[in-house]
């Protein structure tokens, strides 16, 4: 077992029981006393210079501002520099960036956080340069390969030096690529605003994301780069998910056009679930996991084929009531989700589980308020009982979820 900087809500607990493990012999008094004198140093630095996460956070936006602000310079200055000179901006911006950030986080070790923002500064870079550079030497390239381009360059980056926010970055771009190359199959004439096909592929993209994530949980090497994976999945599987359990079902849901899509897309679920749910140690109740991802991504399948129809039908041709079972239908199925998403993080102690389920907990029970009960109250009472029902909710979920996180913390950096 490894103590890091933000062990330290562990910290507050451990004194409380220390006294307990003496008493009982687990530890001597001198032991008691070197982890009393370890976890205040830490307590010290946490209180003067601010967590880690706090750290990491200020340094990944300035980062972000860097960037932003070199694309600008870049941009406001481009009529009047030389082509040559937009080329040596552009890479010695980014050699710089990956230069420093490598001699910071790896080389000296003494600026990890530091390194591995100007690491992710030189991935934006690295992206904004392809834009850049197709724009340079006005090259007519098909639109989604520069997304893709930038997210399949900066991924052996992430893999190489386990940098999450990397990972995150590139994950972000193929999400992007895959909404705008569908964009290019997808007739304009044949589907409601084009937006409504999108669901249910973004649905089945993020199941497989969330899959992909738990695939790499299953290996050492790799177990420290699937947060962006389940994160990202998750987020954008339970968005879609979402937009679900309102009245859309009117609208098709799936375009026979995206079919090598679709294909794709479960090919990837296929393989990395293979991985994942392999027989071997599991983490706890991975079985229901497997069943609801699968499920879902059938019940995904089949509102994509079971809605495309054919170009130029814009509806399905389904009654009143089949389109209102189904909502009531999605909205039964989220909330299973949503719950047992939450259950599910408490019984294998992973934040995240529990903070993504809070959210579309709370974003749920919002919309089904006023779904419901807009029409059945006068308007003041309306917002008044509605408002003070989310902040009673609010501070009972932070309430709970500061526990249950203060008590998972050491178990999340094992």
């Amino acid at each position: 077992m490894s103590f890091h900087e933000n062990d330290i809500p562990f910290e507050k607990r451990l004194k409380e029981e220390m006294d307990l493990w003496l008493e009982e012999g687990i530890i001597s008094r001198e032991q008691k006393e070197r982890l009393l004198a370890r976890y205040e140093v830490l307590e010290e630095a946490d209180e003067t210079a601010g967590p880690g996460r706090l750290i990491t956070t200020i340094s990944m936006l300035g980062a972000v501002l860097v960037g932003a602000g070199i694309v600008l310079f870049i941009a406001s200055n481009w009529a009047e520099v030389p082509r040559w000179g937009k080329l040596l901006m552009i890479f010695s911006s980014m050699l710089t960036c990956y230069g420093l950030g490598f001699y910071f986080g790896y080389e000296k070790k003494n600026y990890p956080t530091v390194g591995g923002a100007l690491i992710f500064l030189g991935s934006i870079i690295f992206g904004a340069g392809i834009f850049l550079i197709a724009q340079i030497y006005h090259i007519f390239v098909h639109y989604p390969h520069l997304p893709l381009l930038w997210g399949l360059g900066i991924l052996p980056l992430a893999y190489l030096f386990r940098f999450n926010n990397v990972m995150a970055l590139a994950i972000v771009d193929l999400l992007v690529w895959v909404g705008t190359e569908a964009s290019f199959w997808i007739p304009e004439s044949a589907y409601f605003g084009n937006i409504m096909p999108y669901i249910t592929l973004f649905l089945m993209t993020g199941i497989t994301l969330w899959t992909i994530g738990l695939m790499h949980r299953r290996f050492v090497s790799l177990r420290d780069l699937s947060g962006p994976y389940i994160v990202i999945g998750m987020l954008t599987a339970y968005s879609m998910a979402y937009v679900l359990t309102f009245d859309i079902f009117r609208a098709k849901l799936g375009a026979a056009e995206l079919a090598p899509f679709y294909i794709g897309i479960v090919g990837l679920f296929i393989i990395s679930g293979a991985y994942a749910f392999r027989p071997g140690k599991q983490e706890k109740a991975w079985v229901p996991e497997a069943v609801a991802l699968t499920v879902l991504l059938l019940i995904a399948l089949l509102l994509a084929f079971f809605f495309a129809g054919t170009s130029g039908n814009g509806h399905a041709q389904i009654t009143g009531g089949m389109f209102n079972l189904m909502t009531f239908t999605a909205n039964i199925v989220f909330a299973v989700i949503i719950i047992g998403t939450i259950i599910l993080g408490y019984i294998r102690r992973y934040p995240p589980y529990i903070n993504i389920g809070l959210l579309f907990f709370v974003l749920d029970v919002f919309a089904r308020y006023f779904d419901f009960f807009w029409k059945l109250l006068p308007r003041s009472l309306f917002f008044i009982i509605g408002g003070l029902m989310l902040l009673i909710g609010g501070v009972i979920l932070e309430n709970k979820r500061k526990k249950v996180l203060a008590s998972f913390h050491i178990l999340e950096n094992e």
